[in-house]
């Protein structure tokens, strides 16, 4: 039944990990020892199991504490954490909120994040109390994977190689051996994702070979920066644009140009929003936003004489201006905008 909740059901927290309410400490450790290696985003990194990680992760939270499990025993997860009336116009409950990340109730309860020197702790408790003919775990070999926006967006086929280290038998020749893995990343691949490759660690006699694991690092790009499923373009505008309006052209990921007028005023550090131009979501379900915040380029100075014209156009009438102030600002206009000896040749319009 784990994995198939609703995001509105409450919780039951022994059933989350398994085990009835009669658990002991010792049950409940053992249930979640279980399940948290199975579901670690490193042994499976899917949806589901994600959030089957969080919750089983919270329901350790909650009954390895005594005072949450007895006022989830008496309450369930709505009273725990948002509290039940208590009869006298108060609320009796309310003490809870999972803050911690999965990953840090796993590293708290391991002291370490790697499911494999997890593994290797456990094994090695078990041998020193009996003895195990099974052999040891190869470490965890970790390396960046550099993958670019364009990557991301289309998805990629990545042939990455990694050398590891192979000895045939026991006082052998160490060899080295390269190997070629192909990383699938797909549209809208989260950053810092991991792609696990088991048993391609370094290889010896009586150790089975560890897991080798590609971390994705999203490369920097010259005009994006990613936000979730959002893409951010930092659109650097002069003065006269922001006041008076401009027209964005924006190169997308997938080389179409965008058309994207402004024609309101803009304050620095406004945003415009592109729906459905951002990344394509990981579960297929459409794309993100292109957000867009403005960035308002101030001249480094003025003259007397531009100050004075600036000056002079905000205080001119916004309506019905006199015949006088109508003609005055026809005649500088058109100076202005002249053909051969205007001031705004190239600009004007724009």
């Amino acid at each position: 039944r784990r994995g198939t909740h609703c995001a509105v059901d409450a919780m039951d927290y022994y059933e989350e990990l398994g085990i009835n309410r009669a658990a002991t400490d010792i049950d409940i450790n053992k249930a979640y020892r279980k399940l948290a290696l199975t579901y670690h985003p490193d042994k499976d990194d899917s949806e589901e199991a994600a959030m089957i990680f969080e919750r089983i992760a919270e329901a350790y939270d909650v009954l390895s504490n005594r005072k949450l499990k007895a006022t989830f025993d008496l309450l369930g997860e709505i009273g725990l954490k948002d509290g039940v009336p208590d009869g006298r116009g108060g609320r009796k409950g309310g003490i809870y909120t999972f803050e911690a990340s999965p990953m840090a109730i796993f590293k708290r309860f391991f002291a370490t994040d790697n499911p494999y020197e997890a593994l290797m702790v456990i094994q090695d408790a078990f041998e020193k109390i009996g003895g195990s003919g099974k052999p040891e775990l190869g470490a965890q070999r970790t390396y960046d994977l550099p993958v670019t926006l364009e990557e991301i967006f289309h998805g990629a086929h990545k042939a990455v190689t990694h050398t590891r280290k192979v000895q045939r038998e026991a006082g052998g020749a160490i060899e080295s051996e390269d190997r070629t893995l192909t990383v699938a990343v797909p549209p809208g691949c989260k950053n810092g994702r991991r792609f696990v490759f088991e048993r391609e660690g370094n290889s010896k006699p009586n150790v089975e070979p560890g897991a080798v694991v590609f971390v994705v690092e999203t490369i920097r790009h010259d005009s994006f920066t990613r936000s979730g499923d959002d893409l951010v373009y930092v659109a650097k505008l002069s003065v006269v644009d922001a006041l008076c309006g401009t027209t964005l052209k924006i190169q997308t990921l997938d080389k179409r140009t965008l058309t994207i007028p402004v024609v309101e005023c803009v304050d620095a550090n406004s945003q415009k929003i592109v729906g459905g131009e951002g990344m394509p979501r990981a579960d297929g379900s459409g794309r993100g936003d292109l957000i867009i915040i403005f960035e308002i380029v101030m001249p480094n100075k003025l003259t007397p004489a531009q100050k004075s014209l600036v000056r002079a156009g905000f205080f001119y009438p916004g309506k019905q201006p006199s015949p006088e102030q109508h003609a005055a600002s026809v005649a500088f206009l058109n100076a202005a905008n002249h053909g051969s000896k205007g001031w705004t040749i190239g600009f004007a319009g724009q």
